[in-house]
């Protein structure tokens, strides 16, 4: 058994995106979490955009099959230490189909998990983050 975190998603993007389009990529981030085993009401995210000179990225690395776009988003999971490589597998399967289906295509999709301890983090109230063991 392992503590679980709930992951905090923080998309950066590209600056002209209107708050439709965030809300899609908001929904479709939210059902990969739900799809890969966190609870419904663990919604925690944050969206940063940033003017076009200010995002620079590669086109094609690591040989992509075509350019990306300027759609591009870098998606950064924080997630608890020790989560399971399989659930990581599931989320980012989950966020690219459920970002597909919001109209993003898959190229532009960037995920980077990082793990944090819980006794590293607080939900809230001035209280250290309490254990969760999960089934």
């Amino acid at each position: 058994m392992i503590e679980t975190l709930m992951p905090l998603f923080t998309v950066t993007m590209k600056a002209g995106r209107t708050a439709d389009e965030k809300n899609a990529i908001s929904r479709a981030i939210h059902e990969a979490s739900v799809k890969a085993g966190y609870p419904d009401d663990d919604m925690f995210q944050r969206f940063l955009s940033l003017e076009q000179a200010d995002l620079r990225v590669d086109l094609t690395y690591p040989g992509l099959p075509k350019p990306r776009t300027e759609r591009i988003l870098m998606i950064e999971v924080l997630v608890s230490s020790g989560t399971e490589a399989d659930k990581k597998t599931r989320l980012l399967a989950g966020l690219v189909e459920a970002l597909d289906n919001a109209g993003i295509d898959s190229n532009d999709i960037m995920v980077f998990f990082a793990e944090i301890n819980r006794a590293s983090s607080s939900f809230g109230g001035g209280r250290i983050a309490p254990s969760v063991i999960a089934g």
